[in-house]
């Protein structure tokens, strides 16, 4: 190969090595969105620097097939060459099957860079000086190494002051008030406006909502937003699970499934427009996916349960995550699976996931599982259940199913999450003992008013002109924790509650319903 060729070629190799050792140090991003785009980045360099490795490879054996003996110089490059093949294959593999281990990638990247720059600088260096006695050596040789060794020493040296220099303020820093933040905090709005519209089925449509350009949102997977409608004049709230992506900061998608008693999911399928604004806050939930802790993963949904765990199937497929992931959806016919075409293709794209499908009400030609769920289904398709963490999202009736059925497997409570949604609830976790109208004070403000013993505090709070602050409005998200200063409440759920704030005397109004006159801390 001419050197007109091959040296920029061997820039370009050493280049290639350094760059790629650059992006797994600084270029990871601080998104899901810039994470993915250097990974495709980093994989694009290292296959282009694998392949000018063969190249050079091949050019070096053509050079030394017909030599009789080999000088120590090519003897230490074919070694060279030799140690470092085995360790771009490694790097690979490492790549592939244990992106985790962030230290022996870092480690064999040096290390590649390091015998790259040897065996680059060696021929080049030959190269250069192969006509060149030791007592005439060309001045524009001299000069080139001693610019290039200053120019290095005063990059190392002001780097490592300026790393170094402590900050010293220049007078002591007075209180000021928080900076801004982002507009994914919990209490802060989020202005959406309606942007696309797509059927899913029959009863189901999917709602884009695009936000303005100085706000952006970064939930995790399986979250939802707590929306303020506005329909024909009066105020409803309702939350619904993000079953877009996480990695999508610009952009939240919502799958509401008509319901005939449905006011607000009636209004979004039936009337709902593009160019509709509506104002929300989260995302909130403890209910969502973790890559760093879950690897094997059950997803068992019902209906519009499905939402929570798309957006944990769009995730894993966009970061290529590595996780073992299996989904049992159960709907009452082939109509009623939401999402359908979607799952099919995850299902064949992302490694590891497997798709299954219970129908209740199957025709004569579903060669899949029928009926009701039950434990057959769960025995046959889920491999390894005790190393898994289960999500459950579905109606009421169809959690307690599930979770009985978990619970039978020999399942951990501590590895089975689960997200419920519907309005209040019912049954004895909802009836309270105190009868005839109640007193509630709020200590701060001095407001007092009646309430109903039927009624959660939010409810008769807000009913009374009182906006105490709320997000899910199920007991999930702990937006409306507020301190019980008097009195006794029964709470419908405690899960935003931990331990140490229980026993503080803190509650959720959003689920807290009065046995007795109170007094909030509010």
């Amino acid at each position: 190969m001419r050197a007109y060729i091959s040296i920029p070629l061997a820039g370009l190799f050493v280049f290639l090595a350094a760059f790629n050792v650059w992006i797994m140090l600084t270029g990871r991003g601080a998104t899901p969105r810039s994470r993915k785009i250097w990974t495709q980045v980093h994989r694009i360099c290292g296959y282009a620097f694998i392949s000018l490795f063969v190249i050079f490879c091949y050019f070096m054996l053509l050079r030394i097939r017909s030599a009789d003996e080999l000088s120590p110089r090519v003897v230490l490059h074919l070694s060279l060459a030799l140690i470092l093949a085995p360790l771009l294959l490694a790097k690979v593999l490492v790549v592939r099957y244990q992106k985790s281990a962030w230290n022996v990638l870092i480690t064999l990247g040096v290390t590649i860079f390091a015998l790259a720059f040897t065996l680059v600088s060696m021929n080049v260096a030959v190269h250069y000086l192969r006509d060149v006695t030791p007592h005439k050596v060309p001045f524009t040789i001299s000069l080139r190494v001693i610019i290039a060794t200053i120019v290095a020493a005063a990059v190392a040296f002001f780097a490592k002051a300026k790393q170094a220099a402590p900050k010293i303020p220049a007078a002591p820093p007075a209180p000021a008030s928080p900076p801004a933040q982002k507009s994914n905090l919990r209490d802060e709005v989020l202005h959406l406006t309606l942007a696309r519209i797509e059927s899913q089925t029959h009863d189901a449509k999917t709602l884009r909502f695009v936000l303005p350009a100085n706000q952006e949102i970064t939930p995790r997977p399986g979250q939802f937003l707590t929306f303020d409608w506005m329909i024909d004049g009066k105020p409803a709230k309702r939350s619904y699970t993000i079953c877009s992506s996480p990695t999508q900061r610009n952009f939240v998608e919502i799958t509401p499934k008509r319901v005939e008693s449905g006011h607000v999911s009636k209004f979004l399928n039936d009337h709902a427009t593009v160019g509709l604004t509506v104002k929300a806050r989260g995302p909130y939930g403890k209910f969502h996916f973790d890559e760093s802790k879950h690897k094997r993963i059950v997803l068992i949904a019902a209906g519009s349960g499905i939402t929570p765990m798309v957006a944990m199937l769009r995730y894993i497929d966009d970061l290529c995550l590595t996780v073992n992931v299996t989904l049992i959806y159960c709907v009452r016919t082939e109509r009623d699976v939401i999402f359908e075409n979607e799952l099919v293709t995850l299902s064949s794209r992302i490694p590891g996931f497997r798709y299954v499908a219970v129908l209740s009400q199957a025709g004569d030609e579903w060669k899949g599982w029928k009926g009701r769920l039950r434990r057959e289904v769960l025995d046959r398709e889920i491999d390894k259940p005790l190393d898994c963490i289960f999500f459950l999202c579905g109606p009421p009736a169809f959690m307690d199913l599930a979770r009985s059925l978990v619970n039978d497997m020999g399942v951990e409570t501590s590895r089975v999450l689960q997200e419920s949604f519907g309005g209040g609830v019912s049954g004895e976790k909802a009836s309270v003992t105190a009868t005839g109208p109640l007193e509630i004070t709020l200590a701060r403000s001095g407001m007092s008013y009646h309430m109903s013993s039927s009624e959660t505090v939010l409810e008769s709070s807000e009913q009374n002109g009182v906006l105490l602050p709320s997000g899910c409005r199920q007991g999930n998200c702990g937006t409306c924790v507020t301190k019980l200063l008097s009195g006794n409440v029964r709470m419908d759920n405690e899960e935003a509650l931990t331990e140490e704030l229980r026993t503080q005397g803190f509650i959720l109004p959003c689920v807290s319903r009065p046995l007795s006159n109170l007094i909030l801390d509010a």
